[in-house]
This record gives C-alpha cells, sequence and structure tokens, in this order.
C-alpha cells in the first residue's frame, strides 16, 4: 500500500467522480494508481451513511468491495462495546477492524488478526491514524487464526465471512469460514467470553442448537432493518432444558433496533416462550406490528405475556389490544375498518384504496400478490394488512399509524 498524502487528496478531490469515467481516463493521471483510487472512492460511497466518523477522517484508507459491503456500522460497532467486559480483547477475523477498534477502546490489550496481508497493512495504519489514548497499541497479527496461537484473553471476537467460493452469500454457520460449529471448543477454552457475529438470516434455533454456552443472544437492528445477530458464549454452558423443550432455556434475547427518532431495547428469557400463546377473538381498535428484531427473535409468547395484548392468531404475528398501549415496542395502527377478503371485495378496493401501504402476515396471498390483483399505487397514509383472523378467516385491515 502505497498511501502519500497526494494520493489522499486526490481522493478528496475525486470523491463525486463517475468511477467508470475515471477508470478510462486513467493515462491522464501519470503516476496515479487510478484503480486504487476508484476502490477507495467506491468503497467510502459505501461507508458514508453507515460509518460517518471513519468517512469524514481523509487519512483512513478503507477496505475493498466486501470487507466494506460486510463490516458493521458505527452504531452497532458501538454496541457491542457495550455488551463485552474485561481487559483484553482478540479479533480472529479482524476485516477492516471496525468492530476491533471500538470494542478494544478501553482495554489494556488488543490483538488484531487477519489472513489478508493487505486487510493488515491498512489496518496498522488506521490504528495509527485512530490512535487517541483511549486504546491500547495494537497487535495486528497477519495470517489464518486457525493456524496461529490462540491468545488467552477476555473476549474473542469473530465475524465469519459469510461469502462462499464462487462470491454467493452463505448463511449457515457452517458454510461461513470459519467454521464456529468446528471451532468452538478450543475458543472456549482461551477466554471467558466469545462473541460471535452472525448474519441476520440466521436461523436461531439451529444456532442454540448447535452452540454451546450460550448466554445470551443479540438482534440488532438499524432503522426497522435487522442488520446482524450476536451470540455470547462461556465456557461454563447454560443447562439445557428436558429434552423436547429447546437448548439454553435460560439464554436472554436481546432485541435493540436503533432508529431515527430513538431506540427499540427489549429483552426476554428464552423460557418466556415456551408459554402458551395467547390469539384474539376478533380484531381490536388498536393493532400492533412488533419491531423486526423482536419478529426476528420470535418474542410473541414474552410480548403477549408483557402486553394487555393478544394475536390476531396463532400464526398471525400481528397483536391487538382495545386500549392504546403507548410503549409498545414496534409500530402501533387505529384500525379504520376491517373487510373480510373475497374475490368481490379485491375487485372494489382499489377504488375504495386507491393508495395504501401493503403488507401481509399469514395470509392467503404475498404482499406483492395482493396489490397486483387490487393495483392499489404504494405509499400515502393508509396502511393495508392482509392477514388470517382467529374466528374470522382472512381479513383486510385498513390502518393508520399512530406517530410517537
Amino acid at each position: 500500500m502505497n498511501w502519500t498524502l497526494e494520493l489522499r487528496d486526490f481522493i478528496q478531490e475525486h470523491l463525486n467522480d463517475d468511477t467508470a469515467e475515471l477508470l478510462l481516463a486513467a493515462r491522464r493521471y501519470q503516476g496515479v494508481d487510478v484503480p486504487f483510487v476508484v476502490e477507495q472512492i467506491e468503497a467510502r460511497r459505501r461507508l458514508k451513511g453507515k460509518l460517518p466518523e471513519w468517512y469524514g477522517n481523509a487519512n483512513l484508507v478503507m477496505g475493498g468491495k466486501v470487507p466494506a459491503e460486510q463490516c458493521s456500522s458505527e452504531v452497532t460497532a458501538r454496541y457491542k462495546r457495550s455488551i463485552i467486559e474485561g481487559r483484553s480483547l482478540c479479533d480472529m477475523t479482524g476485516g477492516m477492524g471496525i468492530d476491533f477498534w471500538y470494542m478494544s477502546e478501553g482495554m489494556e490489550r488488543a490483538v488484531y488478526t487477519e489472513r489478508g496481508e493487505a486487510l493488515c497493512e491498512m489496518a496498522r495504519h488506521n490504528f495509527g491514524v485512530l490512535a487517541d489514548g483511549r486504546h491500547p497499541e495494537v497487535e495486528v497479527r497477519c495470517g489464518d487464526g486457525r493456524e496461529m496461537p490462540i491468545p488467552s484473553v477476555d473476549v474473542i471476537y469473530l465475524d465469519p465471512a459469510r461469502r462462499a467460493g464462487d462470491g454467493s452469500r452463505v448463511y449457515a454457520m457452517e458454510d461461513c469460514e470459519p467454521n464456529i460449529v468446528e471451532w468452538q471448543d478450543e475458543l472456549l477454552s482461551h477466554a471467558g467470553m466469545v462473541l460471535v457475529k452472525l448474519s441476520p438470516m440466521v436461523d436461531l434455533t439451529d444456532v442454540l442448537r448447535k452452540l454451546k454456552g450460550v448466554t445470551d443472544v443479540y438482534v440488532v437492528g438499524v432503522k426497522n432493518e435487522c442488520k446482524e445477530v450476536l451470540v455470547k458464549q462461556r465456557p461454563t454452558p447454560t443447562l439445557p432444558v428436558e429434552e423436547g423443550g429447546g437448548a439454553h432455556a435460560e439464554c436472554v434475547v436481546h432485541c435493540v433496533d436503533f432508529l431515527s427518532s430513538g431506540k427499540i431495547a427489549y429483552s426476554f428469557h428464552l423460557s418466556d416462550e415456551m408459554e402458551v400463546l395467547v390469539a384474539s377473538e376478533g380484531v381490536g381498535r388498536f393493532l400492533y406490528e412488533p419491531d423486526v428484531t423482536l419478529m426476528k427473535a420470535q418474542a410473541f409468547g414474552s410480548l403477549c405475556q408483557r402486553f394487555p395484548v393478544c394475536q390476531l392468531d396463532f400464526e398471525t404475528h400481528l397483536m391487538t389490544s382495545d386500549d392504546l398501549i403507548p410503549d409498545f415496542p414496534g409500530r402501533t395502527f387505529i384500525v379504520g375498518e376491517q373487510i373480510p377478503f373475497s374475490s368481490k371485495t379485491l375487485k372494489l378496493l382499489q377504488r375504495a384504496i386507491p393508495q395504501a401501504n401493503i403488507a401481509t402476515r399469514n395470509f392467503i396471498m404475498t404482499a406483492d400478490q395482493l396489490r397486483q390483483r387490487t393495483r392499489i399505487k404504494d405509499g400515502g397514509d393508509i396502511y393495508l394488512f392482509g392477514a388470517k383472523v382467529r374466528g374470522m378467516g382472512d381479513v383486510l385491515l385498513k390502518c393508520t399509524k399512530v406517530e410517537g
């Protein structure tokens, strides 16, 4: 990496240029590694909203397309620091070093491990630029963490690569690299805590069945989009519940969504979800859609226990009540009209509701199919939910959102 002040200034000067045209005009810029410049510009563009602190520092070198795509956002990296404790950290899959840098704040020892030589060189440069007295001097190890001695530390962190050899995305733990299922025993023998970042598409039931000593699961969202699943393991496993009841019953699941209007935070024990779900007999005045992180965590039983709400049906994960619940962790709607579903209804619906935001839950059609059949335009202030309601069958609910 031949990073110079001139190269830095060139990147900043051309930050808003068309990169395709920049590549075509490469001969005009003698002595400038234009392909590297384009890679830096495109990576910075990807990270502008995701990592404003790093984007705003012109002296930092950005990783390539895949590292920039897979790295955590600033807000989720800071959140990881808040859920770990100890004085020493080893990141076994360093990548761009975003998580590592924020997690190592206040530590006495921090070890960054990465098998890509270019990323290691970039990390050494960036950690030097970022040095601020709140972070320890970083030990950068270049090589495959599975072939290197594992340091004994308080926290080991991993973010397995979710790309197959052909570049396609993978989600199952065994398909990611490294395979945390195979490696977990050795990792747990060297740390008081192992924190693993997994795909938001991962099957939580599969995770809890295959990983040992899971004490906490964190489902993390940003602006109502599930971004990552974090699993915290400790060397002493939690006691399993009786056979057939599921593993890690005492594990705590934390749902956190960083919204523009604030933060949703909701935690529950897996044992809460073993209670009988409550289903309604009809639709109340208010409709509730759990936050995307709660939907991912399947926190439906605990929601019905903690709030005076009922599901519309046992498999319809929308809640209802007659009285407003202002602190429900999700979106709240006023139900204006209940429309029994039929072919005749669909024909008349566009005239009655020309524009609406459409969603379906446990319904005879998908949202796209419903929109196609009704030809209702997307957007506006009306929300149209297609859902199966206990005792009523498939119903269309015309709603307006409760703000605040």
